[in-house]
């Protein structure tokens, strides 16, 4: 990137790692967010409306909003327990082929999972194909795309690379919400999984252009045992378990929010107006990260976000959700590009790829006993929102252990 008279300003320079396969791999993960906050962000809703009416998922129990949200657990406990039994073995068969037929093979069963969505609005025994598929797309995509930008980016740059990411992420999560409630509300929810289609072809093209290495690593479960018999990465783990209760709990936002407003189209523009508000500051926040030793700020924003789950089970109106949501993307910003920016300085290696899988090792065994406790928890407790955004807060506070050391 060009200097262009900081000098004279008094700005500081904001630097960016650039390569082709970097901007391709950016553009790679932009299209993939845009294509889920379409077609996934709307997911709880769907089978709010549509799942829980099928025939074939009558014997559930409960109430409709019980039996939606036992569809969403049957959904993530198939998609994780599949990553949890596949992700070693796809990760041998990454290192062989190399990653850019890896992520191939990862979007076309990515539009293999959207047309089982397309061809039945009912998804009755399909859901479960669906979810499997699902998780293999994730094991092929996210250990290679993980591995790829601990890879490409300087460790001196990491914060401003992510904040850079996060603002074209969130220009695209600012846009899809808004449009699928719009094409929800026009054409119904199978328009989703058709423009999520298209969505994926882009990113097929995208990854076709890329130029990328093979991997010597070698990834086997004797490794990964050793691996967590250390305490370092036992914590990791602990951290990424917290991490994820959060970001699984966002999960149930649009349907809390769906419920308090009872329009689909209100929740896409109340989600976009507040992404909207708080995408700006994902620049200086990549650039303060990478400048400030201290990590006060890290767990102030960590302390604000568990605070703000459990303002999230009193708010009733428009405006109120809206303020939450404002302060939680303001706050999460920092919150999750902190949290990238050590976990890929840590990655950093001739051991990136191993390392990655494993994460997606633990992060699936721990999913599963969250869906597990998140059936539970709507199927005992009377207000189970309120446990479950407990779990949330709790688990914002457990990724604060999170730290940049690595095996050697």
């Amino acid at each position: 990137m060009p200097r262009t008279r900081e000098y004279h300003l008094h700005l500081p320079y904001f630097h960016v790692d650039s390569s082709k396969s970097l901007s391709l791999l950016y553009a790679v993960r932009v299209t993939r967010d845009l294509v889920n906050k379409l077609a996934i962000f709307f997911l709880p809703i769907f089978l709010y409306q549509n799942g829980s009416a099928d025939p074939f998922w009558q014997f559930l129990p409960g109430n409709n909003l019980q039996k939606g949200v036992f569809l969403l657990v049957f959904f993530y406990l198939i998609h994780r327990s599949t990553v949890l039994l596949t992700a070693i073995g796809i990760g041998k068969l990454i290192a062989k082929i190399g990653y850019q037929k890896s992520m191939l093979m990862g979007f076309a069963l990515f539009s293999l999972f959207l047309s089982l969505l397309y061809i039945n609005p009912h998804p009755g025994w399909l859901l479960l194909i669906a979810a499997f598929i699902n998780g293999l797309e994730t094991s092929f995509f996210w250990s290679s795309y993980n591995t790829l930008m601990s890879k490409f980016t300087l460790s001196r740059h990491m914060g401003q690379n992510l904040g850079l990411l996060h603002f074209f992420l969130q220009l695209a999560q600012a846009i899809a919400p808004a449009l699928g409630g719009l094409l929800i509300v026009t054409f119904g929810f199978t328009s989703l999984f058709m423009v999520g289609l298209v969505g994926v072809l882009v990113c097929i093209l995208f990854v076709s252009q890329m130029e990328l290495k093979k991997e010597k690593d070698k990834i086997s479960l004797q490794e990964f045992l050793a691996w967590i018999k250390e305490k370092s990465f036992l914590q990791l783990a602990v951290s990424r378990a917290g991490r994820y209760f959060n970001d699984a709990t966002l999960v149930f936002w649009p349907l809390y929010v769906f419920l308090i407003l009872g329009s689909v189209d209100r929740v896409g523009f109340l989600y976009t107006l507040s992404l909207f508000i708080a995408m700006i500051l994902s620049f200086a926040m990549g650039f303060y990260i990478d400048n400030q030793k201290s990590k006060k700020p890290f767990y102030i924003s960590g302390g604000v976000l568990s605070i703000l789950w459990l303002l999230r089970s009193q708010v009733v109106s428009f405006w109120q959700i809206a303020i939450i949501d404002t302060i939680d993307r303001l706050t999460a910003n920092f919150y999750a590009i902190y949290y990238d920016a050590t976990a890929f300085r840590r990655g950093r290696g001739g051991q990136a790829l191993s390392y990655f899988v494993y994460c997606e090792v633990l992060v699936s065994f721990i999913s599963v006993l969250f869906w597990l406790a998140v059936g539970g928890l709507f199927l005992i407790f009377p207000d189970p929102w309120m446990a479950l955004f407990i779990l949330a807060a709790v688990g914002v506070l457990l990724g604060l252990l999170v730290k940049e050391h690595h095996r050697s």
